[in-house]
């Protein structure tokens, strides 16, 4: 409006009553007011597709089963100092640990296991099959590796499909036993049942021979979008660890059980550093939080910039109103019926919001490049997100259009034919 009111057309102005702009500079301020209207569409709708994207990616994301049962878990971490806790003893201690926190009021189970699932931190290490030629030194297989003591199956609630579980009869002594993932059976054994299978593997004295005693659930122990690798969970008892997360299971909120299984960790040792303590339905949140962010601040852009098209569209629809008050009032005075007059106006609308949509598409085509990674599976040119936001912004122009249009169907002729 400023650079309009900057190069005013003289004649014109003293010629009009002041009540718009006429002629050539009417024109001219309409014109670029449209103009921006349509920028304004078009970049609300490349915001509007990346925010409905990363909306579809997170929920997909959620969707994604984790393998275990987040709630009413409460995690704790702890390391066992390795000058009084070796080999058995650390066994022993997280024994006793466990037995403590069981005891609690409210604690249905409790597990240990060498790191929380989804948060990504856990460890791999190479995999040999011992009833097969021996594989060229650095094609052998990469396998996610993973201690466990006690109920730390029935804690996550990760169920045994074929096999069996570990026993106390697996300690340290006794021949030497794995479990592995349904993943890991499809992918390294296809087509055979790999119960009894044997194996060496990379770490905690596994390489010489183990042998594959059940199959359990899959579970994502990387993140909920990262691909998931073949697992192979080894006892605590035959390969002793002095460091652990342990795993409780409450029946109502675990936070609430923090202070009561701290206590009970002081007491048997007063010591022991017990650290990054938190509900297991938190470190998934964790988990998320990156694409969450991204979502919520996508959203949160797009959502100003839907209101800001649709001020625009409304602002601009009202300025054609009010320069085209007597030409309206004339149309109606020469019989044009409100239906008429509706049309007029909301098809000016509807012309710069599919002007710049148009536009938005293709910008939005190049412009969701960038969210490549950040996507989970959600493709950047996914056709229903393009489609659905691009009606969704649509009806909020129409609807921007449609409260100055109802206004200029009540132009009094009689008050627009004496202006005139």
């Amino acid at each position: 409006p400023a650079l309009a009111a900057s190069r005013p057309e003289v004649s014109a102005a003293l010629k009009s009553d002041g009540s718009a702009p006429q002629g050539l500079a009417g024109i001219r301020a309409l014109a670029g007011r449209s103009t921006l209207v349509v920028a304004e569409v078009a970049l609300a709708l490349v915001l509007l597709v990346g925010a409905g994207l990363m909306i579809k990616s997170f929920g997909r994301l959620l969707a994604r089963q984790s393998g275990i049962d987040p709630e009413n878990v409460l995690t704790l971490r702890l390391n066992l100092p390795s000058g009084p806790y070796k080999s058995q003893t650390a066994t022993a201690a997280f024994q006793d640990l466990e037995e403590r926190i069981a005891g609690l009021p409210g604690v249905q189970s409790v597990g240990v296991g060498d790191c929380p699932p989804v948060t990504g931190r856990c460890n791999t290490t190479l995999l040999w099959f011992r009833d097969r030629p021996e594989a060229p030194r650095g094609s052998e297989p990469s396998v996610g590796i993973h201690w466990v003591a006690g109920d730390y199956f029935k804690t996550l609630r990760i169920p045994l499909l074929r096999g069996r579980w570990f026993t106390p009869q697996d300690r340290q002594g006794a021949p030497k036993v794995v479990l592995i993932s349904e993943y890991a059976a499809r992918k390294l054994w296809p087509g055979e049942d790999p119960i009894g299978k044997p194996i060496g593997l990379g770490v905690g004295g596994f390489n010489d021979r183990a042998e594959i005693v059940g199959t359990v659930g899959n579970v994502r122990h990387g993140g909920l979008d990262e691909t998931p690798v073949p697992d192979f969970y080894i006892p605590y008892a035959q390969s002793p660890q002095n460091y652990g997360t342990i795993f409780v299971r409450t029946g109502g909120n675990p936070l609430a059980m923090a202070a009561a299984a701290r206590r009970e960790i002081r007491a048997f040792n007063k010591d022991l550093p017990v650290y990054d303590i938190k509900s297991m339905r938190e470190r998934i949140s964790d988990s998320t939080a990156r694409m969450r962010f991204s979502a919520t601040l996508l959203g949160a852009f797009a959502a100003i910039a839907l209101i800001l098209a649709a001020v625009g569209i409304y602002g601009v629809m009202s300025y054609a109103v009010t320069q085209r008050t007597r030409e309206i009032g004339i149309r109606i005075a020469l019989g044009a019926a409100p239906g008429d007059v509706l049309l007029l106006v909301v098809q000016r609308g509807l012309a710069l919001t599919l002007a710049g949509i148009g536009i938005g598409l293709v910008a939005a085509l190049a412009a969701t490049r960038v969210l490549q990674t950040l996507l989970y599976e959600v493709r950047p040119s996914d056709p229903a997100t393009y489609a659905i936001y691009a009606v969704a912004l649509a009806a909020v122009a129409l609807t921007a259009s449609f409260v100055p249009a109802r206004r200029a169907t009540r132009v009094d002729p009689l008050i627009a034919l004496r202006a005139e």
